[in-house]
């Protein structure tokens, strides 16, 4: 496993690197979405540290941004983990319940608009209709995946998981307008300026995050899957026919996912 937690990484500058000159535009996030929803939160964050710490002797050391990375993705690999192990019903509720309050603000912004520059203004407007098509698309799609039940599991995911990094997305760049500040001892109008420039870098990311994840989830679970150690294969296939099992009502018989062997052997 570490030597799969160490390909992950590099799979993960690689993606970095490729599209570190494309403004708004990264991976990162479908990519290690989907390892730790896989592999769990153990292996998932330290992929993250790992990922965090090079990803910043690569590009240049500065402190806030090691913090930020290090944070962020360390709690971003621990929520998706936890979902992938659980793979319960309430994020099913939760996630569009979430995309839905971005896209309300999104409408919100595009509205009423940020005080910037005219130009600057017109570009942002344009970045928030979009962001808010996509969030209210992924909304009515997670509402209606979520009526056909067991017949649409993956998209259904994909869905749910699409909203929930959309919204970490959003929660990335609030962390760092607390951050930066801090670290360089801004003042509060500084603060402010940087917290509006902060949106242009954020809408095409969250929208690249919706869009990254809900295209690539399917594919990327397959691959990712055929790499589990046979534990955690056996467990994961388990846990998903009980899902099943439990929305048909428990017309069939399902045996313990952990038959025979301690719990130590369950991620």
């Amino acid at each position: 496993m570490v030597a799969v937690c160490a390909v992950m990484t590099a799979l993960l500058l690689a993606v970095q690197c490729a599209l570190s000159f494309v403004s708004g535009v990264e991976l990162v996030t479908a990519f290690l979405l989907v390892f730790c929803y896989v592999f769990g939160a153990k292996y998932g964050m330290v992929t993250a540290t790992a990922f965090s710490l090079l990803r910043n002797f690569i590009f240049g050391f500065a402190p806030d941004v090691v913090a930020l990375y290090l944070i962020y993705f360390n709690a971003f690999a621990l929520v998706f983990g936890a979902m992938g192990k659980r793979r319960g019903h309430w994020a099913e509720y939760v996630c569009p319940a979430l995309v839905l309050l971005l896209a309300a603000g999104a409408l919100a912004l595009a509205i009423l608009g940020l005080p910037v520059s005219p130009l600057m203004a017109a570009r942002l407007e344009v970045m928030l209709w979009a962001l808010f098509a996509v969030l209210l698309a992924l909304f009515v799609g997670s509402v209606v995946l979520l009526a056909l039940g067991g017949r649409a599991r993956i998209g259904r995911e994909a869905a749910v998981l699409a909203s929930l990094a959309a919204f970490c997305t959003v929660c990335f760049t609030l962390l760092s307008d607390v951050i930066t500040p801090l670290f360089y001892g801004w003042g509060m109008d500084v603060a402010i300026g940087y917290f509006y420039t902060g949106f242009f870098a954020m809408v095409p990311q969250t929208l690249c995050a919706a869009v990254s994840v809900t295209l690539l989830f399917y594919p990327l679970e397959r691959a990712f899957f055929m790499v589990l150690p046979p534990v955690r294969k056996k467990r994961l296939e388990a846990l998903l026919r009980a899902r099943m099992v439990r929305k048909r009502g428990g017309a069939e018989q399902i045996p313990p996912s952990n038959d025979g062997r301690t719990q130590k052997d369950m991620v």
